[in-house]
């Protein structure tokens, strides 16, 4: 198996995705292409006892930053790590790709170098909320205005995805909206309640308000990534709020440190739980090869849970499930 790996535009340094690179290496005995400027990566692997000998380096003298107009990708930026990451795996030098920088810009190149499967009208960014059950959010980012045709797809990939790598037999799918009535929504989301309702290949539910998708209410929620991204985010911020909480009521005293003893087993496994370091990225589903987008401030553990969650998009063939599914549509 082996991963391209941009290193370059995150917001950590290249030298942290690099350390997380030989994390992946080691655990998980994956072949890796290390993509980006070959002076950084060199010394990121010198400085970690790596041989430059073993690592295969592509060297770029371009980068896209978070600042940068994702279309950049196209023009100015067509020679940086990310463009040519995304080329060589389109281009079967590599099974996935896992890059940590620009989403828009990883989106647009996607879609442009690697192309959608036929039948997929458009990739969607699918991230995984970690509730009382593993929750599929699709789309959350890169379609913040899609057409409604885009969500009856998300639901059809985002099921198939949930069955393959989440083993969910029967995957039962949701519309976001602000109340479980039919009727209820902007007129967007009301046609896309409709068409959801015809579309063959799922288990749709119906709407889905907020407040019910941390208790397990569906195992796919479909959404536009304007809406997703907000809720992706708030779920984020809400998780490390509670835990900072409950960290404080445990230090505030001697009762509360005595608590904190006592719980300390299972409060690190609800710690690890809600970390987004632990599932590392989110894949663009619908995409004809696996690519998957880090976390921006990824440290080295969520990158190597990052190129983890790659290469288990690719071992369980989610995407010739996909293929095969389109056809038939």
């Amino acid at each position: 198996m082996k991963i391209i790996l941009d290193v370059m535009g995150a917001d950590n340094s290249a030298a942290e995705l690099v350390k997380g690179a030989i994390l992946a290496k080691k655990e998980y005995g994956a072949e890796l292409v290390l993509v980006g400027d070959a002076t950084e990566i060199c010394d990121a692997l010198t400085a970690n006892g790596e041989s430059i000998n073993s690592w295969e380096i592509v060297p770029t003298n371009d980068v896209i930053t978070m600042e940068d107009d994702p279309i950049s990708i196209r023009r100015a930026h067509k020679d940086s790590s990310m463009a040519i990451a995304l080329r060589l795996v389109a281009d079967g030098k590599g099974d996935a790709m896992v890059s940590a920088g620009n989403t828009g810009a990883l989106f647009i190149g996607a879609t442009g170098f690697v192309h959608c499967i036929p039948g997929v009208r458009r990739a969607a960014l699918a991230s995984i909320l970690p509730f009382s059950k593993p929750v599929l959010l699709l789309d959350s980012g890169a379609n913040v205005e899609p057409s409604v045709d885009f969500l009856a797809n998300f639901a059809i990939i985002g099921s198939l995805y949930m069955k393959k790598v989440m083993n969910v037999e029967a995957p039962k799918v949701g519309l976001l909206n602000n109340g479980a009535e039919e009727h209820k929504g902007t007129a967007f989301y009301r046609e896309a309640h409709a068409l959801l309702k015809q579309t063959e290949g799922i288990d749709f539910i119906g709407n889905v308000e907020g407040k019910d998708v941390p208790y397990g209410a569906c195992d796919v929620l479909v959404c536009d990534g304007f809406t997703g991204n907000i809720l992706l985010k708030t779920a984020e911020g809400v998780s490390k709020f509670v835990m900072k909480q409950i960290s404080a009521m445990f230090k505030s005293d001697l009762i509360g440190k005595i608590a904190g003893v006592l719980v300390l087993k299972k409060a690190k496994a609800m710690k690890k739980r809600f970390d987004v370091k632990e599932y590392g990225g989110a894949p663009f589903l619908g995409l004809a090869k696996p690519v998957i987008k880090a976390h921006g401030n990824s440290d080295a553990r969520a990158l190597k849970n990052a190129i983890h969650q790659a290469i288990t998009y690719a071992e369980t063939g989610v995407i010739e499930e996909i293929e095969k599914t389109m056809q038939k549509a």
